[in-house]
């Protein structure tokens, strides 16, 4: 026999092992309501529209649903049914569209899990959430877009989860509230995300601790948004927040509150604020207001054009602030307040710019203690550019 008629015949014993073993690349969709035991790939999209309950449940831990490009279809109006549910380890969904639900993907008490490269659409009936992940920890939302619902991401009561490079905007159903909101959270890593179009606030994180947020943007220029990012810490743990952009929001573009740790609040790890943005807040938004984030390093962060101050700092307490730009707010460019006494004064106070602000470049209302450095002209108070506090 030779050579060409040896590839011919194993051409034909090749697709005739194939045609034997069930299901080899020709696996037809799972029905709606499976509870999936193994790994699964659609081959087609899956239409649940007429079907009362969730479209599939990972019900094994380690699995893998992958969409495959295609889109799970669920019912129209308001409805509780999950696009995906689980609660095992370890599980994955990817790769493809889930429109429809009252939660695209439902995570409760999974650990390891993964959600990405998902388009979620929703329609903004009852409260509808892109990605709900409650409990658990470890897992990983990546690269996620989500758009109609009125929650975009939403992880609670959870830990060590990574939430990277997703987009949560509005569409034609509608602008979500919170684009990302995170309820009693520790440890997450929150980066390379973007949140437009919401109504209330981009990032939301409430009585968590120990976050960290890097080279995120929060723009709020489509509705009469609220805060860009809003981490009310409330005494549970520091905050970083690294390279962070916040524009076009109501009240402000950062918004920090008692991110420390009340165990320890004068020792150990401390808030990081650094290198972070905050432009054309609107007419009565500072671009950074905190209220008693004692012993925080705040560095090298801008605030331009905002409606209000460009920092307003309440109860500094042992605070560093150094290398921060305050340009052309319409009050004054940073404005602090009951710093009275040593406990709510700066532990330095350096290097700091004010210029061209509506106000005072610098307002220290009971005097900055640890100040050098500081430079402020051409502004409303000019030349009175500084109040209780030394600069140039």
């Amino acid at each position: 026999m030779n050579r060409f008629s040896r590839v011919a015949l194993g051409g034909l014993v090749a697709m005739g092992m194939l045609a034997a073993v069930p299901g080899a690349a020709f696996a037809a969709n799972p029905s709606c309501g499976d509870v999936l035991v193994a790994s699964r790939t659609l081959s087609g999209d899956l239409d649940c529209s007429a079907y009362a309950g969730d479209a599939l449940i990972l019900g094994k831990k380690g699995i893998t649903l992958n969409l495959n490009g295609y889109t799970i279809w669920g019912p129209a109006g308001d409805d509780s049914y999950d696009g995906v549910y689980s609660s095992f380890k370890n599980v994955t969904v990817k790769n493809g569209t889930i429109s429809g639900y009252g939660y695209g993907v439902y995570f409760y008490a999974v650990t390891g899990g993964t959600i990405k490269n998902l388009t979620i659409l929703g329609d903004l009936d009852g409260d509808d959430e892109g990605i709900y992940v409650y409990y658990g920890a470890g897992n990983t939302i990546h690269n996620n877009d989500v758009s109609g619902n009125q929650y975009g991401i939403d992880v609670e009561y959870a830990a060590d989860n990574w939430i990277t490079n997703n987009n949560v905007w509005g569409d034609a159903n509608g602008d979500p509230y919170d684009a990302f909101y995170l309820y009693y959270e520790t440890g997450d890593h929150i980066s390379g995300n973007t949140a437009a179009d919401y109504t209330n606030t981009g990032f939301y994180d409430y009585a968590s601790g120990h976050q960290t947020y890097t080279g995120n943007s929060a723009d709020g220029s489509a509705n009469d948004s609220t805060f860009g990012f809003y981490l009310y810490c409330y005494e549970y743990g520091w905050v970083h927040l690294y390279s962070n952009w916040a524009t076009n929001n109501g009240d402000a573009g950062f918004y920090t509150y008692e991110c420390y740790d009340y165990y320890s609040p004068y020792e150990g790890d401390r808030s990081i604020i650094q290198g972070n943005r905050a432009l054309d807040n609107d007419d009565d938004a500072d671009g950074f207001y905190d209220y008693y984030t004692i012993n925080a390093l705040w560095d090298g962060n801008i605030a331009k054009r905002n409606g209000d101050n460009g920092f307003y700092l309440d109860y500094p307490g042992y605070v560093v602030f150094k290398n921060n730009v305050a340009n052309r707010n319409n009050d004054d460019g940073i404005d602090v307040e009951d710093n009275y006494g040593a406990i709510y004064n700066f532990k330095k106070f350096a290097n700091n710019t004010a210029n061209r602000n509506g106000d005072y470049g610098i307002n220290g209302a009971y005097g900055i203690s640890n100040a050098s450095g500081n430079v402020a002209h051409d502004n409303g108070e000019a030349p009175d550019n500084c109040w209780n506090v030394d600069c140039n």
